[in-house]
């Protein structure tokens, strides 16, 4: 996500909710880090370990500095598997 959407892209709630995809090999770490991004009004979204996720997250991919819902996210997410 563009660091400038970040300030006005919360919501509280809902379907129009934007993700911030998140990856790393420990669960735990993961699933605090997941609940810091509900708690600032986003969706978290696995991509999975660090070397699967992180290439997924990489400049050109289809979600790299990209605001989506999670609809969208999962989308695209299944464009790159």
């Amino acid at each position: 996500m563009y660091y400038e959407t970040l300030p006005d892209g919360s919501r509280p709630s809902g379907e129009d909710r934007l993700v911030l995809f998140i990856a790393g090999d420990d669960d735990d770490a993961k699933a605090v880090v997941s609940k810091l991004i509900e708690d600032i009004g986003f969706v978290a979204v696995d991509t999975g370990s660090l070397r699967e996720g992180g290439r997924k997250q990489q400049p050109g991919s289809p979600i790299y500095n990209n605001s989506m819902t999670v609809e969208t996210a999962r989308r695209r997410l299944a464009e790159i598997a």
